[in-house]
């Protein structure tokens, strides 16, 4: 019998067209994916005793250098860099504080303070604060001096302003006990901000760690000074508290020790915060240099960034690496006012900085500051606004108020760190 195929045979027909395809692209597939799977296995280490190697280093550290394995993308990759600002003192007086709660509808907003700073703040890849006074669990205490709780919405104005992370280690951090620690904690966690300096968790000094451009960076913060103890009692206390861990001791074996786990763990740059100084001295003292050679001699440290004195202090450079020993106050009422004199500080306590570096891969394949500057600062204290000079200045500042305040801050910085210069 002749004729056309009836529908339901060309349907078949087609099916099994459809069939054959599919199976002819599975088979395609597999033998690609079999080829690209050959290639890949020739990267990978050739026996498993490499791997175990690496894994081994983590119970006992060794002298010698751990085994990686790279693809030749890897390889080809740019040289890895970020930016990094640190700034000086968050010393919150009283009337700092009352300027926050003007410009706050409910609540204190220490934020506008921070306006013309955020921009240089937040462009950096890694910002640190030093955030000198707790803050307090609910503001319903609120202390300015001799000891310090101040308004928990700081922590707010922080995240904002561009910074990642703070130290906290201070003369004051214990002004209120293990409670104010853990407050100021938990109100920057809860920020967003990491903080260094003091733990209400037993065990040993652990840093604050960030990864900007792919680099692992390690951040620690010690004081050498404490006003009040866990007990409330004020007027000197010694180092270290007990329990050790509330607070991280400036005591020079034990940041080398810490530094160096940091990198046995992982870290590839290490800052240190430093709380320290003579009070309104911008000489560098003895004892200071003498850490700074110290620290700065270790291949686990690889800058150092200070505070304490409420004023700037020189800044020191060994073998391409920084000490910015003292960076002022960034933001307080220093020199004080009508309600709370302060008859020993000087002009310059109402100088800052914002110390800049540059950190990069070298060809050699260590990671060091290639470039390093600053910013110099002044609160106006009609307003509390931190003021970057030659960046941002209000029309309200007499210029030679302003340059009074640059100069002396270029006056003690020295050669070492040069002035950051701003484009229109």
């Amino acid at each position: 019998m002749t004729g056309n195929p009836s529908d339901r045979e060309r349907q078949v027909a087609w099916r099994l067209t459809q069939l054959a395809i599919l199976a002819f692209i599975t088979i395609f597939v597999f033998s690609m994916t079999d080829n690209e799977l050959n290639e890949v296995s020739v990267q990978l280490p050739d026996t498993p005793s490499e791997k175990n190697k690496i894994a081994d280093t983590s119970s006992e550290p060794s002298s010698e250098p751990l085994p990686t394995t790279s693809s030749p993308l890897e390889n080809s990759q740019v040289s890895r860099s970020f930016t990094f600002v640190a700034t000086g003192e968050l010393l919150i007086h009283e009337f700092v504080a009352d300027a926050a709660d003007s410009y706050g509808s409910v609540g204190f907003d220490f934020s506008p303070m921070f306006k013309r700073v955020a921009p240089i703040i937040s462009g950096a890849d890694l910002a640190i604060c030093h955030l000198e006074t707790p803050l307090s669990p609910d503001n319903s205490v609120l202390e300015y001096y001799p000891t310090f709780q101040v308004p928990y919405e700081l922590a707010d104005a922080i995240k904002s302003a561009g910074y990642e992370g703070c130290s906290i280690a201070s003369n004051h951090l214990l002004d209120n006990g293990v409670d104010g620690l853990e407050a100021t904690i938990d109100h920057l966690e809860f920020s967003g901000v990491k903080s260094n300096g003091g733990s209400t968790k037993s065990g040993k000094t652990m840093p604050s760690i960030f990864n900007p451009g792919g680099i692992s960076v390690a951040h620690f913060s010690y004081t050498d000074l404490m006003n009040c103890g866990i007990d409330g009692n004020c007027g000197g206390v010694e180092l270290p508290v007990d329990p050790p861990w509330l607070v991280n001791h400036l005591e020079v074996q034990k940041i080398l020790d810490d530094a160096e786990t940091a990198v046995v763990n992982g870290a590839e740059f290490v800052v240190l915060s430093l709380h320290w100084g003579q009070a309104y001295s911008s000489e560098i003292s003895t004892s200071q240099e003498e850490i700074i050679n110290q620290l700065l001699s270790s291949d686990s440290i690889d800058l150092i960034v200070g505070h304490g004195a409420h004023v700037i202090q020189p800044v020191m450079k060994i073998s391409n690496k920084y000490a910015v020993t003292g960076m002022g106050n960034f933001l307080s009422n220093q020199p004080g006012d009508e309600r709370r004199l302060c008859s020993e500080c000087p002009k310059s306590t109402q100088d800052g900085m914002i110390a800049w570096f540059n950190i990069s891969d070298l060809p050699d394949g260590s990671i060091s500051v290639i470039d390093a500057g600053y910013v110099p600062t002044w609160v106006d204290r009609s307003s509390y606004e931190i003021i970057p000079i030659g960046v941002d200045e209000p029309d309200t500042v007499a210029p030679v108020t302003i340059k009074e305040s640059e100069n002396r801050t270029s006056g003690v910085i020295g050669e070492d760190l040069r002035r950051l210069v701003f484009g229109n």
